[in-house]
């Protein structure tokens, strides 16, 4: 079953999509503790139905907001977390992440080529995912005003908030919570590769920015 919701707005809530999801999360968990009643017409009969959610699919940037993570800067991937491997560059200070190669499998040819990509061999093994408990406990005592507010926190954090999700009972206890939209993903990088390829005056990545950081990587 695909739940949908509307947000009436011209803006995205952000971080308050806990107020807007609050009236779910109550429901959510009535399904998974006392259930409700559904007739069985088959066997005619009554039976007491229990649902739980399995995870959200989402693009990244809800992903942010569903999750309580920050998903930009330099520490932007949610899983890798501290581990991010990230630069900024000296052209057009865009933020790239790197170290991609060592979530391939080991001995993975690509992660032996150099010129191809930073003239290193890749070496390092990917981060370990948090667990959902380890999660739960960086954000439990996480002081989040919901709201329109001009007071920022002295404190910087790459966890904001202590996501609603976590009033369900199982949620720090599933493997995967979050889901990305595999839709956006593949629309990106084929909008990315074809604007590219085109040369399409304002779109194109080939800019000079991007030679210039080939030239200072060496590529």
């Amino acid at each position: 079953m695909m739940l949908s919701m509307m947000i009436s707005s011209s803006k995205k809530p952000g971080n308050d999509i806990n107020v807007y999801l609050s009236s779910l999360i109550e429901d959510l968990k009535l399904m998974w503790d006392q259930g409700v009643d559904v007739f069985d017409e088959f066997a005619n009969e009554t039976f007491k139905m229990h649902d739980m959610l399995f995870c959200t699919i989402n693009d990244f940037s809800a992903y942010g907001n569903l999750s309580g993570y920050s998903v930009k800067g330099h520490k932007s991937c949610p899983i890798c977390e501290e581990n991010t491997t990230s630069q900024q560059i000296k052209h057009g200070r865009k933020i790239l992440y790197l170290q991609h190669r060592r979530f391939l499998r080991s001995h993975n040819p690509y992660q032996r080529l150099k010129k191809a990509f930073n003239g290193h061999q890749e070496t390092s093994t990917p981060p370990t995912p948090l667990t959902g408990v380890e999660v739960y406990e960086k954000v439990n005592n996480i002081d989040h005003t919901f709201g329109k507010s001009k007071m920022k926190s002295p404190v910087t954090n790459i966890w904001n908030k202590k996501s609603i999700f976590f009033d369900l009972p199982y949620w720090s206890r599933l493997e995967v919570r979050h889901c990305i939209d595999v839709m956006h993903v593949e629309k990106n990088v084929c909008d990315s590769l074809i604007v590219t390829l085109l040369n399409i005056n304002g779109k194109t990545k080939d800019g000079l920015n991007a030679r210039l950081y080939l030239i200072e990587m060496n590529i």
